[in-house]
């Protein structure tokens, strides 16, 4: 074997997943087809279980860069309609980090590759995964390097964290069923001033707009340059925008004023951009040798910010699962049944995130007409409004149930 474990894709679960069997001692290799790390802030949501599973593998420091790095929030606001906005808070969570850190996906990728390169583990940029072969002790894969020459590097098992479109998942021929959901979704990351009148909104809570209009999303990002930077999300109703048609910031702060009903003043714009929300899952997350893991598994509606809190935590799973199988020789019966079990963890999680975050796109951000106007009015601000609701709601997107229970899995690959 040239290594135990490649790994495709160096977006957090790729990067998780390295950093984790770099930890635990396995020979790993990251390879991506990308040139180098993305700049863009796409990602911004680490929930709390993700930061205590994180903790519990690296220790406290990289959580507490993360949290340095980022915006802590403990309270989210939701405006629905004309009404007053319903605050719901984050603060009592049962876990040192009781709040959603908003933590652009890029310096969430950057204290990753820096916590696998502790374990000497490093990204071998434009490098393509071009074929696998996998037979009964490993798999054979083709890498093409930068130069276009194709390297030759065998595995003794495969891991696709490469998003999406996943080469990976269409090398074992894995179904990735599901559809998109309707209209046009906008985003910029950009400075924001309420007005006068609306001051006291702030910077320091995430936001939820659903009106008559469409829908918006108020993330504040932390920047010493740009104090009053934020992510808007803008999803509007009726007619949406001619998918060719050029964004512009004049026309996305129109949108964006029409759908929260408030006077904002948007100034300079880092990311400018649109995009289709698609709910999409394989039926198998291992392959013989190879294991698919994070977005090339499972895609959803970015609703609560489960994705990139799903992928890290399915990557920690499957680096404690790969360790135990190749601490004990990787090719008995109790082995697959060691790796069998990461699909047994992790299925479920992804299905449930993926009927929770359809639940809350078609209910909260995409429901019209009379229906809509009902929930906005009646029946979620009941729901919202009601303390063990609102509770319960946070510690599930909190993702702090799930990480608990798999907690043993992490510790015991440390031992």
């Amino acid at each position: 074997m040239d290594v135990a474990v490649l790994v495709v894709g160096a977006g957090p679960t790729g990067l998780a997943l390295a950093a984790m069997l770099g930890r635990t001692g396995v020979p790993v290799r990251v390879i991506d087809k990308a040139v180098g790390r993305s700049q863009k802030s796409k990602a911004l949501g680490v929930h709390a279980g993700t930061l205590e599973a994180l903790s519990d593998v690296f220790g406290v420091g990289l959580p507490a860069r993360m949290v340095a790095t980022g915006q802590p929030v403990r309270t989210v606001h939701f405006h629905l309609g004309d009404q007053r906005p319903i605050p719901v808070d984050l603060g009592g969570l049962p876990s040192p980090y009781n709040f959603v850190l908003v933590l652009p996906q890029g310096e969430t990728e950057r204290l990753l590759a820096e916590q696998a390169a502790a374990f000497n583990v490093a990204v071998d940029w434009n490098h393509e995964l071009a074929g696998l072969r996998q037979d009964g002790d490993g798999v054979q894969c083709e890498v093409r390097r930068p130069d276009g020459g194709i390297e030759l590097v065998r595995a003794a098992y495969v891991a696709g964290c490469d998003g999406a479109h996943s080469v990976v998942r269409h090398q074992v021929g894995a179904g990735f069923a599901g559809g998109s959901y309707p209209g046009t979704f906008l985003l910029a990351d950009v400075t924001l001033d309420w007005g006068p009148v609306h001051a006291d909104l702030g910077h320091d809570s995430v936001r939820f707009f659903s009106t008559e209009v469409g829908a918006m999303a108020f993330f504040p990002l932390k920047d010493a340059d740009h104090p009053t930077l934020c992510r808007l999300v803008v999803i509007p109703k009726g007619d949406p925008p001619v998918p060719e048609a050029e964004i512009d910031l004049a026309a996305f702060s129109t949108l964006a004023r029409a759908v929260s009903g408030l006077p904002l003043v948007l100034g300079e714009a880092t990311w400018l951009t649109r995009f289709t929300i698609h709910h999409r899952m394989v039926r198998r997350l291992r392959h013989g040798r190879v294991f698919l893991a994070g977005d090339a598994a499972h895609i959803h509606s970015p609703a609560g910010g489960q994705g990139m809190n799903t992928g890290i935590q399915d990557a920690l799973n499957l680096g404690a699962r790969l360790t135990e199988a190749l601490r004990r020789g990787g090719r008995g019966r109790k082995d697959e049944g060691v790796l069998d079990r990461y699909a047994q963890d992790r299925l479920p999680v992804a299905r449930g995130v993926l009927r929770g975050t359809d639940l809350i796109s078609r209910v909260g951000l995409l429901a019209d007409g009379w229906w809509g106007r009902l929930l906005r009015r009646h029946i979620l601000p009941l729901v919202i409004g009601t303390p063990f609701l609102r509770r319960r709601i946070a510690l599930t997107l909190s993702q702090l149930p799930v990480s608990r229970q798999e907690r043993p899995v992490r510790l015991a690959a440390l031992d």
